[in-house]
């Protein structure tokens, strides 16, 4: 992701929907709802996106279509052209509807387009069309910027982010980390990098769910990763996430990093670069145990495999989760939950994610 930004105004193929003054926002959508018929409104959660590539306006509309219909929602999609010489503000009110029990349930969306570089201007807007006291889940699909909003950032109920798409990892992890003490713990850090995570974390604990191989856990001496070469931060979350859950410490000795185990082993780790998947292998090796699981690009399944040991050796296919933003963003909506391993994992890699 670029932190260039130059002023770009919405594709004039693509409508957002009615266009509407931003002072009768709330009339015009009481008048869309008359003329709508037979259909039902329903908000569940307040969606702010909020974005700063033009281009991004037409499929977030989409994928806000796609969300609606399975989390009913009032939608408010903002795109800010920061370059843009003057300040100035537009709007469209739109309408997602889909069939539930021989009814039509239909939730709202409103898209802003914000000229200028005005801070102020995003919380405004947001605060003004939230609907109801309804949670506030915030997508933001940009870089974070300098000064934090305070008023904004502290009314946020989720912040979803992505960590796989920044240039700059460790100012935007402790941009987070600012942004995540305003809200005094109540915003709950949803990052769709550790989402997509799932389904590995879930695989190499599912080894271990195996009573005979069970002791090699805490007899792990060494960890592999290949990640492709977009992929390295979700590489150390993983690898964080591992380190957490065994309560290894992170040393570096002369610019060489491993970690040190409670009863003070060391455990060497090694990152490698190769194109294919987002994770595509992850290797345990315990003495002479070993523990894997293998992804082909394109593959929806991991390869699980276990040999060595006094076990039998077996392998078999787990599911690997889908890599697209919209179903990782929709299972991130729909497993809720607090990610209370993410700060911790994240504590434990943060001196190596300067180094990204």
């Amino acid at each position: 992701m670029s932190t260039e930004s130059s002023s770009a105004t919405l594709d004039p193929a693509f409508s957002p929907g009615l266009p509407v003054e931003i002072g009768r926002i709330e009339k015009e959508l009481g008048r869309l709802w008359e003329n709508i018929g037979d259909k039902t409104r329903a908000s569940l959660i307040n969606l702010a996106i909020y974005t700063e590539a033009a281009e991004s306006v037409e499929p977030i509309t989409e994928m806000i279509g796609q969300i609606a219909s399975q989390h009913a929602c009032r939608a408010i999609l903002v795109y800010a052209n920061r370059a843009a010489a003057s300040r100035s503000a537009q709007a469209w009110i739109n309408a997602h509807c889909h069939a539930a029990d021989k009814r039509e349930i239909c939730s709202e969306q409103i898209t802003f387009q914000l000229d200028g570089n005005s801070p102020s201007a995003l919380s405004n807007v947001v605060f003004s069309h939230l609907d109801s006291d309804l949670p506030l889940c915030f997508w933001w699909q940009a870089n974070f910027h300098e000064p934090l909003d305070s008023r904004l950032w502290s009314w946020i109920d989720r912040l979803i982010f992505d960590s796989n798409s920044w240039d700059d990892p460790a100012a935007q992890f402790a941009l987070v980390r600012r942004i995540a003490a305003l809200g005094e713990q109540r915003t709950i850090l949803c990052d769709l990098n550790w989402t997509r995570l799932l389904s590995l974390r879930s695989g190499l604990a599912h080894f271990f769910d195996n009573a005979c191989a069970l002791p090699y856990l805490q007899k792990i001496d060494r960890v592999e990763i290949i990640h492709a070469a977009h992929a390295r931060v979700s590489a150390l979350l993983l690898l964080g996430w591992l380190a957490h859950q065994l309560g290894w410490k992170l040393e570096t000795v002369l610019g060489r990093h491993s970690f040190r185990t409670p009863d003070h082993r060391e455990i060497p780790f090694e990152l490698t670069e190769k194109a294919g998947a987002c994770i595509s292998t992850c290797r345990l090796t315990a003495g002479d145990a070993e523990f894997q699981l293998e992804r082909a690009a394109g593959e929806e399944f991991f390869h699980a495999s276990m040999k060595g040991g006094s076990f039998e050796p077996s392998s078999q296919l787990l599911p690997a989760g889908r890599d697209r933003i919209a179903e990782t963003l929709l299972m991130e909506l729909s497993r809720g939950g607090k990610h209370p391993l993410y700060l911790k994992s994240l504590e434990v890699i943060t001196p190596l994610i300067a180094n990204s």
